[in-house]
């Protein structure tokens, strides 16, 4: 039987293995916390890595790729000056322009041959024009002298379908009455002055920018339609006149899908004289003149 300072001595004994014990499991559990703040603050900071340097970057036009370096982000991204010169690209007029700008934006040089001389939102018909060009008159229209013989020839070998001339040269004065009356006519739906004056240059060109001002344009009808609608493209006279009014140096002015080009809707009946070298090579590559103008410097 053990004594009772034995007893003492082994109780002492088990209270500071207990304590020892319990400072272990301390430790313990304090070195798993720290490897566990450890283990957050690697993945926080590889985390923190990536999103400032290793996301891949935006897919530019092309399929090329843009960095996010501010040498990049300046290349992409649009300036004020890009801005204002796109602007200035397709609203500030020339000197000759009627403020509308539709249609390609080329002006075209000083000095063209009669026969090519451009008339459009963008050029002018020359102020010196129409007061030195001789007339001639059929149907009770008027036409530029110079382009008798080919009218005649075009309408001769096209008796069949009955093709005549509806309209053909204008005065400034006539211009203005029927822009003036279309702009009326867009007013009357709502539109603003503005809004009006734009729709109505798409159907009737201002004073000075119409081609009928020059006298070598003329809208055609035949096979019984002189409506100067779309209709027209379904008559035997539209058929015949596609297939052969370059030979007589005449251009469809006005093509299908054309207006991007030329500024105006489709116009089946408006054909202009403009040669057969020049006609023949606008209609068999289905171009327009302002293109045809503009490749060649013209």
């Amino acid at each position: 039987m053990a004594s009772a300072p034995e007893k003492n001595t082994r109780s002492t004994q088990r209270r500071r293995r207990k304590r020892r014990r319990r400072r272990m499991a301390v430790g313990v559990l304090l070195l798993a916390a720290v490897v566990l703040v450890i283990v957050l603050l690697v993945r926080l900071l590889g985390k923190v890595s990536v999103s400032s340097g290793d996301i891949p970057s935006p897919t530019g036009p092309a399929g090329t790729t843009t960095t996010s370096s501010p040498t990049s982000v300046t290349a992409t991204q649009p300036s004020d000056t890009a801005d204002t010169t796109r602007t200035t690209a397709t609203t500030t007029k020339p000197t000759t322009s009627n403020g509308i700008g539709a249609g390609n934006s080329y002006v075209q040089p000083e000095g063209a041959d009669w026969n090519l001389v451009l008339v459009n939102d963008w050029n002018e018909v020359p102020a010196s024009y129409e007061t030195e060009t001789e007339m001639f008159t059929i149907n009770n229209q008027q036409l530029d002298k110079r382009i008798e013989e080919a009218v005649r020839q075009l309408l001769d070998a096209g008796s069949a379908y009955n093709i005549y001339v509806v309209s053909g040269y204008r005065p400034r004065s006539t211009q203005e009455r029927l822009y003036n009356n279309e702009v009326q006519k867009w007013r009357n739906t709502g539109l603003s002055e503005e809004e009006a004056r734009i729709k109505a240059a798409t159907v009737v060109k201002q004073p000075g920018h119409s081609e009928h001002n020059l006298g070598l344009a003329m809208d055609l009808g035949g096979s019984g339609n002189g409506n100067l609608n779309v209709d027209f493209e379904e008559t035997p006279a539209f058929r015949w006149l596609i297939e052969n009014c370059a030979d007589y140096g005449f251009i469809l002015r006005f093509p299908k899908d054309g207006e991007d080009q030329t500024g105006v809707t489709y116009e089946p009946w408006h054909y202009r004289y403009v040669g057969v070298e020049a006609a023949q090579e606008i209609m068999s590559r289905g171009i327009t003149l302002e293109e045809y103008l503009a490749e060649k410097g013209l």
